[in-house]
């Protein structure tokens, strides 16, 4: 877990005691966007979206700042990663915001690239660049592609336009021998039984 998100909990439980307790200096709709915004950094929807159905229809008319995070927060939760790139990159957050949305960018490339490297034996550079959010910035996607290279054992066939991700190696897991495992199950069930 990144210190970001470490940071942002102990934020989110903050703003969450506010809202029960009543907001200290401060407002509702500040509150909301911020702990609206920290539960979609975590990929916390469940919570985004009770968030979303606590707040009343007057703060949302009033502060349109909430329904720009909603509407990042839906489409999340239709796993439109494509759409939340889109609105995360073009949309003006305020400085109260902007760390956790450009938390949650990171957050989701990082996510991105885990499901490429485990889903993928080779991907052509156009999905490549719409999986990582990078469809309208072709440099970006380029130095994301030469850092993994130099990192992490990426390649590249600049012919045929596909990359190779290198997979992640399985964790090494120790296996119990059939005794340990007879032994350890014979003392769990005479521990239950007494």
């Amino acid at each position: 877990m990144s210190s970001k998100i470490i940071l942002f909990e102990s934020t989110a439980q903050e703003l969450e005691k506010q809202e029960l307790e009543g907001t200290n200096g401060l407002a509702l709709a500040d509150l909301h966007c911020q702990l609206l915004s920290i539960y979609l950094c975590k990929f916390d929807l469940c919570n985004a979206k009770f968030l979303w159905k606590r707040i009343s229809n007057e703060e949302k008319i009033s502060f349109p700042l909430l329904g720009q995070i909603w509407a990042v927060g839906q489409k999340l939760w239709l796993k439109e990663h494509s759409a939340v790139f889109s609105l995360l990159r073009n949309t003006k957050w305020p400085a109260s915001i902007e760390p956790y949305m450009t938390c949650l960018e990171e957050n989701l490339r990082e996510k991105s690239l885990q499901i490429i490297g485990k889903a993928y034996l080779s991907i052509n550079s156009t999905t490549f660049t719409d999986l990582v959010g990078c469809t309208d910035h072709a440099e970006d996607a380029e130095k994301l592609l030469a850092k993994l290279q130099a990192e992490q054992g990426w390649t590249c066939d600049s012919a045929s336009q596909l990359i190779i991700p290198r997979r992640p190696t399985a964790p090494n897991v120790p296996l119990m021998r059939n005794e340990e495992q007879l032994q350890s199950l014979t003392q769990f069930v005479s521990f239950l039984e007494n």
